[in-house]
């Protein structure tokens, strides 16, 4: 009988990240073409970008659900405690990260002509960054890796650097009067986006060095 408990309660945390992992999955999806979108001024791409946020809404409320209900069931020890709840922190994380990469994807309409070379080569260099910064925290999650969740920690300042790179950059040329101002401050809200993003995604390294640790500090 405990042993089939103990196995039960394995399915259900091997549940918890198999599900945890398809929406970091969807997010970047959206997080990957929802500059595609902007950039090649692509609806069909926008919309794709939207429908996954959907995807995206409906796993934060499955993992929620299947996490309480876990919780209430079984009691668990530390490990595997800390494990679900971080889980559960994580799963909001990854639903704003996706509400970003939305907003993102949905401003393409702004930009019929797309974008010239200047600024797609700054919002890619932030998309690349915190696509990498994305792979490393679920890695880190997924193996229990604190050096590889640390790092994550302290790229944010490296995608700080380049947001302020970019929101100089915009104030001088809108300042200058070049071009159509209400593109450039929707470019800026959208290089805030991916700002935010990876604020989320540093606070889930944070969360991750919580559940190997036990502690933050």
């Amino acid at each position: 009988m405990v042993s089939h408990t103990l196995s039960n309660f394995d399915r259900d945390l091997n549940g918890i990240r198999t599900e945890l992992n398809a929406m970091a999955e969807n997010v970047q999806f959206q997080c990957q073409q929802a500059l595609q979108a902007l950039l090649n001024h692509d609806a069909s791409i926008a919309e794709a970008v939207v429908a996954k946020d959907t995807l995206t809404n409906q796993s934060l409320k499955k993992i929620e659900g299947h996490s309480t209900n876990v919780l209430a069931r079984q009691q668990a020890v530390a490990d595997d405690l800390r494990f679900i709840l971080c889980s559960m922190r994580i799963a909001p994380h990854l639903e704003r990260i996706g509400d970003y990469a939305k907003s993102t994807a949905l401003k393409s309409e702004h930009f019929p002509n797309g974008l010239p070379a200047q600024w797609r080569e700054k919002l890619e260099r932030m998309q690349r960054h915190l696509l990498t910064m994305f792979d490393h925290v679920m890695q880190s999650y997924n193996s229990k890796n604190l050096a590889q969740a640390g790092v994550v920690f302290e790229g944010d300042d490296t995608l700080d650097v380049y947001y302020q790179d970019i929101y100089i950059s915009l104030i001088d040329t809108i300042q200058q009067g070049q071009g159509s101002s209400k593109q450039w401050v929707e470019l800026l809200f959208i290089a805030k986006n991916f700002e935010r993003a990876g604020d989320h995604v540093k606070d889930i390294s944070r969360d991750v060095q919580f559940m190997i640790r036990g502690h933050l500090t």
